[in-house]
């Protein structure tokens, strides 16, 4: 059997696949060109596609070796590598390819379970170690407002000052690793998107606000922490709309994507920050939030953008690709 091979635009539509693709899939290869390749590839695991779409995103190489046990045959090993790489024409557009070896690889039980155990005892052992720098820098942060007491010099109380900020910053950042390190490694799911709404708002303590879902039953496979990104649009319009009453969450079906969105009632974003909405770093909170956002839902081919108007609200748009997205029977 030949290399499969898989090659998508930047909308992550399917551009090329050659048999061996099809094959593996059990697929039709003439029906393949122009679906998204969250479909096409969806019958392997989910590291796969994600390799082709971070490959795309960040226009890098990624490489991607998973086991798979698919169609119920002894398990293969998929030893594969996505890359960028720019399409000439009339004007340059992106494009990304996988291709890997198919390798014959049945996993032996013990094999299995020390790599679970190693992965437990990894998380452990991160712990521990982000627990004692933690304990280091709150005796830093402590020593450093300390000796502001004693500092009468206005440029030393500022160079204090900009010590403890930046080791508040440091404190922060680890936190957050603390927080997400169990349910990174969570794998994709169909998830139920208005329960998930319904924790994100409970997540956020968003009572006094006038929180809107009208959504039909619909499930999203998506990562666990989808919930997180829900959570991130309502603690985001709380934070920053001032004046605000209400956030309404709907969906909408667009050709054959699904549109989910959450509106406010604020005063909008400014055009002067939207360039850098979704950078690392902007805003609050050292900018984790819709910069993580975008990264959760891009695991599955979705993206986020802000479509609403200064003076009319904020509107950000979660957009699912067809077949990630479905409606559950009443």
């Amino acid at each position: 059997m030949s290399d499969p091979v898989c090659v998508v635009d930047g909308e992550g539509a399917v551009l090329y696949a050659n048999t061996a693709l099809a094959t593996l899939c059990g697929g039709i290869l003439e029906e393949f060109p122009g679906k998204p390749a969250g479909i096409v590839l969806g019958v392997l695991p989910a590291g796969v596609a994600e390799s082709l779409f971070e490959a795309l995103r960040e226009k890098k190489r990624v490489r991607v070796n998973v086991t798979w046990d698919g169609k119920g045959n002894e398990p293969l090993i998929l030893d594969g590598e996505a890359f960028f790489f720019p399409l000439s024409g009339q004007e340059t557009l992106p494009a990304a390819a996988w291709t890997a070896r198919v390798l014959p690889g049945k996993v032996p039980e013990a094999e299995i379970a020390a790599i679970a155990a190693s992965r437990r005892k990894a998380r452990e052992l991160l712990a521990v170690v982000r627990h004692d720098i933690l304990n280091q820098l709150t005796i830093l942060i402590g020593f450093l407002q300390y000796s502001e007491d004693f500092v009468e010099d206005p440029q030393l109380r500022e160079f204090l000052g900009k010590e403890e900020a930046a080791g508040q910053a440091i404190q922060a950042q680890i936190e957050f690793t603390r927080d997400f390190q169990e349910i990174l490694t969570e794998d994709p799911r169909w998830i139920a998107i208005p329960p998930a709404v319904r924790s994100a708002v409970i997540m956020t303590d968003a009572g006094n606000y006038d929180i809107e879902i009208g959504m039909r039953p619909i499930e999203v496979f998506a990562s666990p922490l989808i919930t997180h990104v829900f959570a991130t649009l309502i603690k985001n319009a709380i934070d920053h709309a001032t004046g605000l009453t209400r956030i309404t969450f709907s969906e909408s079906v667009e050709g054959s994507d699904l549109v989910i969105a959450c509106e406010d009632d604020g005063p909008g974003i400014p055009e002067s920050e939207r360039k850098t909405l979704f950078d690392r770093g902007h805003g609050r909170n050292r900018g984790y939030g819709l910069w993580l956002s975008r990264e959760i839902l891009a695991i599955s081919g979705a993206t986020l953008e802000e479509k609403g108007r200064e003076g009319c609200g904020a509107r950000f748009e979660i957009r699912i690709p067809e077949g990630m997205w479905r409606c559950q029977s009443p």
